[in-house]
């Protein structure tokens, strides 16, 4: 088990890339209007550097990241952990479809992942692309 990892990086090393594509759920924190943080558990999926979230377009999450699009992303198993700060961007142009049922798959299995995909679209949903400014890790 290494130490704190905090020099101020974009990109993710080798070893934190392992944990997060391990199919730990994620704890997204973004900014309320009285300045106060929101978090909440998160499916997540890690693909060319930005960490793609689905989330449902009237969620209090997408709403707050509307207003101030700064975000921290923790993805921890145990005592190991990648903290990613960085920007999100809405995207609600994107195949939502194609995107949720991924993350759906990647946490619930492929049976369970594709049964659920009907009753978690009847909401509406976006896609949110975190874009990494600081990344730090411990226990990797």
């Amino acid at each position: 088990m290494s130490i704190l990892t905090t020099q101020v990086r974009s990109t993710l090393q080798a070893k934190e890339i392992d944990l997060v594509e391990r199919p730990v759920m994620g704890k997204i924190a973004t900014i309320q209007k009285d300045g106060s943080a929101h978090v909440v558990p998160v499916w997540f999926r890690y693909e060319r550097g930005k960490f793609m979230i689905c989330t449902p377009e009237k969620s209090v999450k997408a709403r707050n990241m509307r207003r101030d699009e700064r975000v921290s992303l923790l993805i921890d198993d145990a005592y190991e952990y990648v903290l990613v700060k960085g920007k999100a961007k809405i995207n609600d142009q994107g195949d939502i479809e194609k995107e949720t049922e991924r993350q759906a798959v990647r946490y619930l299995g492929n049976e369970e992942g594709r049964k659920m995909l009907p009753e978690i679209l009847k909401v509406k949903h976006v896609i949110v692309e975190v874009t990494p400014e600081e990344v730090s890790s411990f226990g990797l």
